[in-house]
């Protein structure tokens, strides 16, 4: 039966009579591409249509057949598509068509329109198989040429082939921000193991298809690979060769990209981009340019079939980039904050997704006060002198401000630095209690004693002989604590040396000279080059030894 119905296929193009308008139009029958294109049933088709080129296929439908669907999907431009049956008046009720009914020349074949659709939207159509039968798909665009995909399955022996939507398939955007928008949907029916799902954004307009991503995004690639191409055409050939590999590189970033995570990264975002997040009904699309709208649209993936459905896709636009006025400091990187007379500095810390923050401030000339706000909470307000460490406790993206404000309201100058490790402090095992005192000088020697420079620090002392007529106090008003020992002789080292577990230090200064007045200064040094330098003391060493 089915060699007769294909003796009619071929019949019908060599055939005078018109198949009627009500079949072809718009479609005309002088303007069929391919009359003769045959649709396997239970296999996708995929095809390319011309504008002004429409194309005809069909299919045979037999006993063994219980119902049949077609879904015709558009790709890039919207479709008019008819279906039609063939019908013959000899035949009908009669229980089949015979060879007979099969010549066009001696009998008239009549076609009937079941179903026509004209849009960029997928749409099915479902009929009943009662006996064998023959039906013709008629396809034309009506914008651009384009790709298209024709399915047509049986229910019988192939049951439902595509996933099944929830009755509320809205997407709904859950949060939008400078540089990510979040985005949640509820999960398709049916076996969910089976469904994956890929989204796909860009700036230009929601789709209906997933086909249509795949077109989209080789679309504005080809654009930007023209782009490059016009850019290098006057450029010699190494640079010619950079651009092609810069091209390549762009394709890279708008091909499908495949995660197992609700974390999506648009990096290098050029307009489009599809990436599948398996079995997760949310997703965060981050790395966006703020103050701009974005469509996104989701898309049900059988992952046996191939087949797709699309939920009802939504847009949002992200927030203005807020231009805070305060500067944020930066991680692992020591910072120089010069103070003013009677003028607040403020900055913010980002405060990490897990662990703790740790500063490092050091005020070098005199005591300042420091302010560290979390949430509007102020959680330490102190004057601070010299080298600490701060342990900050806070939630991401909480708001967390430093001020500093010198308190003798003369000039001042801090040294701050950020971590999220304890190790990279520049003192891990710096003590709040630090101190540094001379006792028992003889007239060659000196004991130094301090505490607070923790276990594994560098220390290093120093001694100056002094000129009687030297003002003492002008060395005590100019000490500077963040000086290093870069300025210092190698002369006046008396040694440098790495402390122990035990608290206090105690050290003895050798081959110094009788009735002579010292400056000794005691350094700790630690990562980043950060010194801590001690007030000076002075000491004078007997006059005669006994």
């Amino acid at each position: 039966m089915e060699k007769l119905l294909l003796i009619l296929v071929f019949s019908i193009q060599s055939s005078s009579y018109s198949l009627g308008g009500d079949v072809l139009s718009p479609l005309h029958a002088n303007h069929m591409s391919n009359a003769r294109s045959p649709l396997p049933i239970g296999q996708r088709v995929d095809g390319f249509l011309r504008m002004d080129k429409p194309s005809r296929f069909y299919f045979v439908a037999n006993g063994s057949h219980d119902i049949l669907t077609l879904r015709v999907t558009p790709c890039e431009s919207p479709l008019f598509w008819t279906l039609s049956g063939v019908h013959n008046k000899r035949a009908h009720g009669a229980g089949g068509v015979n060879k007979g009914h099969l010549r066009p020349h001696n009998q008239p074949l009549h076609t009937r329109t079941l179903f026509s659709f004209q849009g960029n939207g997928e749409e099915t159509f479902t009929t009943g198989v009662t006996s064998d039968s023959l039906y013709f798909l008629d396809i034309a665009s009506l914008e651009s040429d384009t790709s298209f995909q024709v399915f047509v399955w049986d229910h019988k022996n192939q049951g439902n082939l595509w996933p099944q939507l929830p009755n509320d398939s809205q997407l709904e955007i859950t949060s939008a921000e400078e540089d990510r928008i979040k985005l949640s949907w509820k999960p398709s029916l049916g076996d969910g193991k089976k469904i994956n799902y890929c989204v796909f954004v860009n700036k230009q307009h929601n789709v209906k298809t997933l086909c249509a991503t795949e077109s989209n995004i080789n679309k504005m690639f080809s654009n930007q690979l023209k782009e490059n191409e016009g850019k290098s055409s006057k450029s010699l050939d190494p640079a010619m060769k950079t651009s092609k590999k810069n091209s390549n590189n762009l394709k890279e970033n708008v091909m499908e990209q495949k995660i197992n995570h609700d974390q999506l990264s648009s990096k290098n975002f050029v307009g489009a981009q599809k990436v599948c997040v398996g079995h997760w009904t949310n997703a965060t699309i981050s790395k966006l340019k703020p103050k701009t709208l974005y469509y996104f649209d989701v898309f049900a993936v059988n992952s046996h079939t191939g087949t797709s459905l699309a939920y009802t896709g939504t847009f949002a636009e992200t927030k203005n980039k807020h231009r805070s006025q305060l500067a944020t400091l930066p991680n692992d990187e020591m910072v120089n904050i010069f103070l003013k007379s009677k003028v607040l500095r403020m900055m913010t810390v980002d405060l990490p997704a897990h662990g703790d923050k740790w500063l490092f401030i050091h005020s070098c000339l005199h005591k300042v006060h420091l302010q560290v706000t979390v949430n509007g909470k102020v959680i330490i307000s102190q004057n601070i002198h010299r080298a600490h460490n701060f342990k900050i406790s806070g939630k991401p993206k909480t708001s967390c401000i430093i001020t500093l404000k010198s308190s003798k309201g003369g000039p001042g100058l801090v040294k701050i630095l950020a971590t999220t490790a304890h190790n990279h402090l520049p003192f891990p095992n710096l003590s709040s209690d630090i101190g540094f005192s001379v006792h028992n000088s003889t007239c060659s020697s000196a004991t130094v004693t301090w505490t607070g420079s923790g276990h594994g620090t560098k220390y290093c002392i120093y001694a100056r002989h002094l000129e009687q007529n030297l003002d003492l106090k002008l060395i005590h008003k100019h000490q500077n604590s963040c000086l290093s020992t870069n300025s210092r002789s190698k002369a006046e080292r008396v040694f440098c040396k790495h402390a122990g577990p035990h608290s206090p230090r105690v050290e003895k200064i050798k081959d110094l000279k009788p009735g002579k007045t010292y400056l000794l200064d005691l350094y700790f040094i630690g990562l980043h080059n950060s010194t801590i330098k001690f007030p000076s003391r002075v000491v004078r060493t007997q006059g005669w030894c006994s």
